[in-house]
């Protein structure tokens, strides 16, 4: 039975595509490298090429660190909370999930909260974890946040098969399926479905206003193969 449901923050429950683009541009000119167009950072990012395009001379541990440092800082007018994702706090909340937001910004939480609290979800989360809280050595790829899962299954005592966890990244794919817990992949972040199963998604669903649906059908012995569905109209 799943007890808590863990979520990442980015392209899961806040759209920051815009912020990204800015964020990812700014590091760029800090490790001395020219900008790149919003076309081809579109391109790049959807197929997952922004850290192979960084050159080789370039300390990508240092990039990604100082690009997530940032990216807590950085605020554009088309930040946003993705379709459905109020709701489903909301929704969350009235049925017993304790819920925990968890994000690759480097950063400390209470930055989190902040926000959290400025698109009026921080009253639906119980804990926030941010990468900047998890031991260094835990990150064996960049924005891998296996320490922080399995931080939240010791402190609550709990089996893995209790744990969701919801990302849009294959990292957080990888994270979820090395510490045992169930994947969900979002299609909100722009990666393809054939990459969040790639690394480990036990199910893909287009966003996060899925999420009830899938819910609702884990208490069972077998997980769905596929909870693709159709957002609702409004």
């Amino acid at each position: 039975m799943v007890k808590i449901v863990v979520l990442d923050l980015d392209m899961t429950l806040i759209d920051t595509l815009e912020r990204f683009f800015i964020v990812y541009n700014t590091t760029r000119e800090i490790f001395g490298l020219n900008k790149i167009s919003k076309e081809e950072f579109m391109h790049y990012f959807k197929n997952d090429m922004l850290d192979p395009i960084i050159p080789e001379n370039i300390n990508k541990m240092n990039f990604w660190k100082t690009f997530r440092t940032l990216y807590g800082n950085v605020f554009t007018h088309k930040d946003k909370p993705i379709e459905g994702a109020i709701e489903v706090l909301k929704w969350l909340k009235k049925n017993n999930y304790r819920v925990i937001v968890t994000t690759g910004r480097e950063i400390d939480p209470e930055k989190i909260w902040a926000e959290l609290k400025e698109y009026n979800m921080a009253e639906y989360v119980d804990e926030v974890y941010t990468i900047k809280q998890q031991k260094p050595e835990d990150e064996h790829i960049p924005f891998s946040r296996k320490g922080i899962l399995n931080e939240i299954l010791q402190k609550y005592g709990v089996n893995p098969e209790d744990v969701v966890f919801v990302g849009d990244y294959w990292v957080d794919m990888e994270a979820g399926k090395a510490v045992g817990v169930k994947t969900v992949g979002v299609l909100t972040g722009l990666k393809t479905e054939e990459l969040l199963r790639k690394h480990g998604a036990d199910i893909v669903i287009n966003g996060i206003w899925d999420l009830p649906k899938v819910l609702s059908s884990f208490p069972h012995e077998k997980i769905a193969e596929s909870s693709r569905h159709h957002k609702p109209e409004k």
